[in-house]
């Protein structure tokens, strides 16, 4: 049972791989009329598998040969070479057959029903024009050879002197007899004298053209199949050496495969090379679509090819009768250029090389003297550029400074820069920065002046390539002036927002102060009646005293909101946020703006005051463009998500939002879109430099587009990102 199962396994694993063979490669025959060795067959056959294997496509190609110059191609024979084919393609599918030569395509039209019925055919080298007039489909076409007497002829004329007669060779072959009818159909035109000698027997045809007329030239027709005294066969090549030694005169070849030196000069041949191509192209053009209909070729595989010794024993220039470019003139001697043109190429490129690398070693040498000039000339401009930069700047290497320029000098309060050349930069730190040279990075750090003074500066550090050794270049600037300007910034946003603050608080103080003094004024009411009771004291006292803490609480959010101290503590991110929003819950309930909470519980460590901080300003520019531009429905949506390392708050309010022009410039210290006397210009830049430098994290402004109340909205969306931990930093 397991022996079944694995059979049927790798039968079904066979039939699938011979499946997948057919689908995808295709199977192409090439069937020849003669046998591999004969020359006419071999360039045939060589042109038709290169061209396939060229066009890079999946093709199998099978080669069979008829061999009938070998074999008289009788009926019998034709019967058993079929049964061979039978028998050996029986398993195979042919999509297209090429046959080469007029016997192989014959064969294929008589067993047309038999063998390859379902495969395109596509002929080469047919001499015969009217061989498909018979046959009724149109599954066939090709390649037609066409001999062209009449323009040899005319060639002939051109080159002999004086041309009596023109003979006219052949090897009484089928394909002689078919060319022969060819020949005389074209010849009986003219006035030519012209005989044909042809002979099964190469020494009768030798002994033939050893009595031809002087003024004469021969035309080879076809001689391919001749036999020796013994009945043997002769190969082509052995034949044509033989003609050409009997025959005196020039002999003009119709076929390039007669080309074979002696006294055959060449002519308007006949190129087998040309015919495989052409043949070849138009079975990939029918293997691609095979219902393309493709009409034979009849013309473009003659061309003109001549034999260069041959043309030298007859002193014949045929550049003279012929176009150079139309001519192709084998066996040529290679000249001594030729021969050694690659030496000869490489020493002109060697010479020309050296030439040009002299000229420009000379120019380079002239061009390096003024660019010396030069690089002198910027060197004391450099240095005087460097000298009036409002930077410090301190090259040292190794960690001893080796120059300095003159601001350098000025801010750490030196009179000249000898007293620091030569000195470890390392004296110019405090003991807790000192690694701060060891870093490419730019930021604060503090350095001591000669009288050993602090400054804060902004420093950046950079390992630089300099006269053939590492430099460090350490530019700063000082930040004393900038960090009383910080300052002073960040007061004039604070004390602005105080404003509003204390606005909002007295705002909200009004209803418990309104409850107190009417639970005093009506105890007094009572006690005067004499109708006050414990139950009357104790609830007045309790409203009393639940005013008293509310009225404690604002005032404590509001110290710990003017404390401002830095202090980094776990705090929840939705209780900065809930505390921002009591500090401004009765401005946001008089002016009708309704607050929407999507709060993940998220845990930071962070600065609480600098959150509340930067909520409160970002709240404020919501409610005052809220207050000018809606009328109703005004609404400010606040989310918290929890992020992997960090949390998202984003607050969108449906103001319309801010123009894109200018949406990049919110955060610019000054900048303000409301009216002249309404706003500083200061919340929003406190608040990037809050989040972006003390908080560590991220702010964008986006205008956003949502749905509010079935309605289309529109406001500006404040996103903020901040990590979940930041270290304790000194403070300064």
């Amino acid at each position: 049972m397991s022996f079944m199962k694995c059979f049927m396994i790798r039968k079904y694993i066979f039939l699938i791989f011979i499946f997948s063979a057919f689908l995808y490669s295709k199977n192409v025959l090439i069937l020849n009329s003669y046998h591999p060795s004969f020359s006419w067959t071999k360039i045939q056959v060589d042109s038709i598998v290169n061209t396939l294997l060229d066009s890079k496509q999946d093709i199998d190609i099978y080669i069979e040969y008829m061999d009938t110059k070998r074999n008289n191609p009788a009926l019998m024979y034709k019967y058993k070479f079929l049964t061979l084919l039978k028998y050996k393609y029986l398993n195979k599918k042919i999509d297209l057959v090429i046959s080469t030569d007029d016997n192989a395509i014959n064969f294929l039209k008589m067993f047309r029903n038999e063998l390859f019925s379902n495969s395109k055919i596509v002929f080469s080298g047919i001499n015969n024009l009217n061989i498909l007039d018979d046959y009724k489909k149109d599954d066939i076409t090709g390649v037609f050879e066409r001999m062209t007497p009449l323009v040899n002829y005319e060639l002939a004329k051109k080159i002999a002197l004086k041309l009596d007669k023109l003979y006219l060779i052949g090897d009484d072959s089928v394909t002689f007899n078919v060319l022969k009818k060819l020949v005389l159909k074209e010849l009986n035109k003219t006035k030519i004298d012209y005989e044909f000698i042809s002979n099964k027997s190469i020494d009768d045809l030798i002994s033939k053209l050893k009595n031809t007329d002087k003024n004469s030239m021969a035309m080879l027709i076809m001689s391919a199949s001749y036999v020796d005294k013994n009945k043997n066969p002769i190969t082509m090549e052995n034949a044509l050496k033989k003609i050409s030694q009997a025959y005196k005169n020039p002999i003009i070849s119709t076929a390039r495969v007669f080309n074979h030196g002696g006294k055959i000069i060449g002519g308007y041949v006949v190129d087998g090379n040309r015919q495989g191509v052409l043949a070849a192209k138009m079975a990939l053009e029918i293997l691609n679509d095979p219902n393309l209909k493709i009409k034979p070729i009849l013309n473009g595989t003659n061309s003109y090819v001549f034999d260069y010794n041959a043309l030298k024993f007859f002193g014949i220039d045929i550049e003279k009768y012929l176009p150079s470019e139309s001519i192709k003139v084998l066996n040529k001697p290679i000249s001594f250029f030729e021969h050694f043109k690659h030496i000869i190429l490489i020493i002109s490129i060697i010479a020309i090389s050296l030439i040009v690398i002299l000229l420009i070693s000379l120019i380079y040498n002239f061009k390096l003297k003024k660019v010396n000039k030069r690089l002198e000339k910027s060197n004391k401009n450099i240095q005087i550029f460097i000298d009036n930069i409002l930077e410090g700047i301190i090259i040292s290497v190794d960690g001893i400074c080796i120059d300095l320029n003159k601001e350098a000098i000025k801010l750490l309060g030196y009179e000249n820069k000898n007293e620091l050349i030569d000195k470890n930069i390392l004296e110019l730190l405090s003991e807790n920065q000192k690694n701060f040279f060891d870093t490419e990075n730019a930021g604060e750090t503090i350095f001591i002046k000669k009288n050993k003074e602090q400054i804060n500066v902004l420093a950046m550090n950079k390992k630089v390539s300099f006269e053939d050794r590492r430099v460090s270049v350490t530019s700063f600037v000082d930040l004393t002036h900038s960090k009383k300007r910080e300052k002073l910034l960040f007061e004039q946003s604070k004390l602005a927002s105080m404003g509003e603050m204390i606005g909002n608080i007295a705002h909200q103080w009004r209803q418990p102060l309104s409850a107190i003094s009417t639970c005093a004024s009506g105890l007094k009411l009572q006690h005067e009646v004499n109708v006050l009771d414990d139950e009357n004291l104790n609830k007045s006292l309790d409203t009393i005293m639940k005013s008293t803490n509310y009225l404690s609480n604002t005032i404590d959010d509001f110290k710990n909101y003017i404390k401002g101290e830095k202090i980094i503590t776990k705090f929840s991110v939705s209780h900065a946020v809930e505390n921002s929003i009591d500090l401004l819950s009765a401005s946001f309930k008089n002016y009708g703006i309704n607050i929407v909470k999507n709060f993940d519980d998220v845990q930071i460590y962070s600065c609480f005051n600098e959150l509340i901080q930067i909520f409160i300003n970002i709240l404020n520019n919501s409610k005052d463009a809220l207050n000018k531009n809606c009328k109703k429905d005004k609404v400010i949506f606040i989310s918290i998500k929890d992020e992997q390392n960090s949390v998202t708050i984003e607050l969108v309010d449906n103001a319309f939002g801010v123009e894109e022009k200018i949406i990049n410039k919110i955060f610019e210290p000054y900048f303000t879109t409301k009216e002249k006397m309404q706003g500083t210009g200061l919340g929003l830049y406190m608040s990037y430099t809050l989040i972006t430098e003390s908080l560590k994290g991220i702010i964008v402004a986006s205008n956003k587009e949502f749905i509010y109340n079935s309605k289309d909205a529109k406001g500006l969306c404040m996103q903020i990102t901040l990590p979940k931990y930041i270290e304790k930093k000194d403070d300064n």
